[in-house]
């Protein structure tokens, strides 16, 4: 005799082994995002950081990592004192209210919730003062928006969003074009009104630099209103750092955990040649209060580990077996033919003309023509606008959740 299970019985199995599939199925990632659309209820009352997050992460019950760097760059580090009442607040928003006031971001990386400093934070290169977080929490949450006649300055209306008429904007653009300056701001243009922090993130990108913020005079205790934007290109801002000073303490230590350090210290990114590690397997290297650049030429007396600073990072190599360099881009422009040969034999060569053969203006006029060609096919084509829209930023606070002491 055939044994059956009753129909209801099976149907109730079915159902429960593919909602196990399913859930199965389903990635941690979006799990994890999920999670973050969901109520969130706590109250924190002058709470150090360290113990907010943790606080956070099991009230919620999902995974969360902190980024050392987010204490080695706060005035108080991970006793920063915080302060939020959430009721039927969504999580994500709950700790985007903790994060903006301090300059921190946070990042879905599978199931787990990475908490790390925003590029603008970690490129002051040093404990902030508050009257630099207060700059970046302004820059997030006021909106940039063109003049009443329609005309637009940067520098103006970063000022105006801000009001902090005494706002110093210091813009290098060393090695940038009027072409890719003017194509930059035009993006911002078609994007108005949109947030400072989000414009300035738009024009360093199209830019190829990188920003970040100063405070006026009188910061560390005293008034810090105004401050300073600071815009620069990779390089330029790694020369400032190489000036840090850093406290550095190794002996017969692992030449990575060294670069390790290096790279924590002052946020520069150092790439090792390949080998290096074998060739240099360990070293000494003390540094006290000594800047980054005076503990590359002692690590480059002690072991011939010579640098060389690059546009976006530092090759570290034996010296005397350097690399080439990476080859620049030096696209082909346009081609020319030109006769060549006497009487009847003249024949036509062609001559391909390259980026770097024509003079800075001329290539500025060349790059703006194809970019007005560009805009006109972009104009011409139906249901194709010429520029999508920015994604909308998270709802953030005004009100700064932690205070300065207690």
């Amino acid at each position: 005799m055939k044994a059956t299970l009753p129909l209801t019985l099976a149907l109730a199995l079915v159902g429960t082994l593919a909602g196990s599939l399913r859930a199965a199925d389903v990635p941690a990632e979006v799990t994890l995002q999920r999670t973050l659309d969901q109520p969130f209820n706590l109250t924190l009352t002058k709470t150090p950081l360290s113990e907010a997050f943790k606080q956070i992460a099991a009230t919620a019950k999902i995974s969360m990592q902190v980024d050392p760097a987010c204490y080695d760059l706060l005035p108080y580090g991970a006793t920063t004192l915080v302060s939020a009442d959430f009721r039927q607040a969504k999580l994500r928003d709950a700790i985007e209210e903790v994060l903006v006031p301090l300059g921190l971001q946070q990042a879905v990386s599978g199931s787990t919730l990475i908490i790390r400093p925003s590029a603008p934070l970690a490129r002051i290169g040093r404990r902030a003062y508050w009257e630099e977080l207060k700059l970046l929490q302004d820059l997030r949450t006021t909106e940039v928006k063109a003049a009443a006649d329609g005309s637009f300055d940067f520098r103006t209306a970063l000022r105006g969003a801000l009001d902090r008429p005494e706002l110093v904007v210091a813009i290098g653009d060393e090695g940038v074009t009027g072409a890719t300056r003017d194509k930059a701001l035009d993006q911002i243009k078609k994007q108005l009104p949109l947030s400072a922090f989000r414009a300035l993130e738009m024009y360093t990108q199209a830019t190829n630099q990188v920003w970040f913020v100063e405070a006026g005079p009188g910061a560390n205790g005293g008034s810090g209103a105004g401050g300073m934007v600071r815009v620069m290109t990779m390089k330029a801002w790694m020369q400032r750092q190489l000036e840090r000073p850093i406290q550095l303490d190794l002996t017969n230590a692992p030449l990575n955990q060294m670069v390790d350090d290096l790279t924590h210290l002052s946020g520069i990114r150092f790439v090792p040649a390949p080998g290096l590690y074998q060739t240099v397997p360990v070293v000494s290297v003390r540094s006290n209060n000594g800047s980054v650049l005076q503990t590359l030429e002692a690590l480059a007396g002690g072991t011939r580990i010579a640098f060389d600073v690059r546009e976006d990072s530092i090759l570290l190599h034996i010296a005397g077996n350097e690399p080439p360099a990476p080859p620049k881009s030096d696209v082909i422009v346009g081609r020319i033919s030109v006769p060549v040969g006497v009487g009847n034999d003249k024949t036509l060569m062609d001559v391909y003309i390259r980026e770097s053969d024509l003079p800075a203006e001329v290539n500025d006029v060349r790059k703006k023509k194809i970019q007005e060609a560009i805009d006109a096919m972009q104009r011409q084509w139906e249901g194709s606008p010429a520029t999508a829209p920015a994604p909308e930023e998270l709802p953030v606070t005004t009100q700064p959740a932690t205070q300065p002491g207690g």
